[in-house]
């Protein structure tokens, strides 16, 4: 027996409060109870109308919108039953994320790539690819310095603290996760921009071996690459006068020997402090009167012939020792500055004052700035941008005529 209630006229008033609908029944052959229910009630831009093939849904649906109407909420109450099963899939479809965001989002795509958004989506991936595995800043540091001293390159020794700090500071985070927001606000704990410039460049270098080894998307650009980089101001050049330079000399001659050979050369003949660092008793010619550096600055002439003055000759003479082997301890130049300074009186020598002084004065004894650049391993460009001072000729000859007499 049926449990439907049975209805002794139609329509049926379905009320909740002050709110009231309409139920209707009509005949209709397609149906299998025979007839067809209108929902009918006063929404927001009108009369609006619902049909339902069964009785319970039709019922059930009034009641729902009755109790819409009495809330107030005419919105709510303007939409069917299948706008409401509409609404429910598209928010399973966004997966949480509003939909009206994700309307607004697409439809903006869509403007953009003129109606073609799959497309310009799925070309978009081509692009970029996908990570193939998620690793740690501090397990692509490691495999970077390892593969890089491998290959015969002193990237892991050259560039050692900046290396431990990005490890120290980022190591935790996967590589592909990093933003360049996060590698700016690093980058911004170094105050002076030479520094935080120099550790950009080790970041790029990391993280575009990264993006090689697929640690990284393979097009386009690496976070590392979006950061600032600062602006450096110009590099004040220091050099020594003729005087200072023959005390610097008389000094170390008497009271630290070990490291006279390096002051030598650093002053006589230009070396960098690294080139420095790596040059031997066998480097130096004195029959041909030249100085053989064969370990260079990455990235200039790393071996090159630089002449011996008279000068050279005679305090290299006076150095003590077999004369075999390195010229000096380790870490020469660092030490001859720290001596300097403790010193009675001290000597207060600028930072690389002994190659800024080599190549001003050089410049001015000979006026030959193409030959300077070739003897000191850079370009002329850079002589006359960083390194020229004003030097008197009659000073730069004294220079390389400075004796212990």
């Amino acid at each position: 027996m049926s449990s439907k209630p049975q209805r002794k006229s139609w329509p049926v008033t379905v009320k909740d409060g002050h709110a009231s609908v309409k139920l209707y029944r009509n005949t209709h052959p397609g149906t299998a109870s025979g007839f067809i229910y209108v929902l009918a009630w006063q929404g927001p831009t009108g009369r609006m109308r619902e049909k339902f093939a069964d009785e319970g849904e039709a019922m059930t649906e009034a009641r729902t919108k009755a109790a819409q109407l009495r809330a107030g909420r005419l919105e709510g109450a303007a939409m069917t039953s299948a706008d409401r099963e509409e609404l429910q899939a598209a928010r399973k479809l966004t997966d949480g994320f509003p939909v009206l965001a994700a309307l607004d989002e697409w439809a903006k795509a869509r403007k953009l790539t003129a109606g073609k958004v799959i497309a310009a989506a799925e070309s978009w991936a081509a692009k970029n690819g996908k990570v193939e595995v998620r690793v740690k800043v501090e397990t692509v540091v490691k495999e970077f310095l390892k593969l890089k001293t491998a290959a015969g390159k002193n990237v892991a020794s050259d560039h050692k603290h900046s290396f431990a700090l990005i490890v120290s500071d980022l190591g935790q985070f996967n590589v592909d996760a990093v933003t360049s927001r996060q590698l700016d606000a690093w980058l911004a704990k170094s105050e002076n921009p030479v520094t935080r410039n120099t550790r950009r460049k080790r970041l790029v270098s990391v993280w575009r071996w990264a993006q090689r080894k697929s640690y990284l998307p393979r097009d386009g650009r690496t976070e590392a690459e979006m950061t600032e980089r600062a602006h450096e101001p110009a590099p004040i050049i220091g050099i020594i006068d003729v005087a200072t330079w023959h005390k610097v000399l008389a000094y170390f001659e008497e009271r630290h020997p070990d490291y006279l050979a390096a002051l030598v050369i650093a002053g006589f003949c230009g070396l960098r402090r690294g080139e420095v660092q790596e040059q031997t008793w066998e480097d130096i010619s004195t029959e041909r009167r030249v100085l053989r550096v064969t370990h260079g600055k990455r990235g200039t002439p790393a071996r090159r012939m630089v002449p011996l003055c008279d000068a050279a000759l005679v305090w290299l003479a006076r150095c003590k020792g077999e004369h075999t082997g390195p010229i000096s301890p380790a870490f020469a130049l660092d030490r001859i500055r720290l001596y300097s300074r403790r010193a009675d009186p001290a000597f207060e020598l600028p930072e690389n004052c002994f190659r800024h002084s080599y190549i001003s004065h050089a410049v001015a004894a000979t006026g030959d700035i193409p030959r300077v650049s070739l003897d000191a391993g850079n370009s002329p460009k850079e002589i006359n941008r960083h390194y020229r001072e004003l030097v008197s000729e009659e000073d730069g000859k004294a220079w390389f005529a400075v004796t212990p007499e």
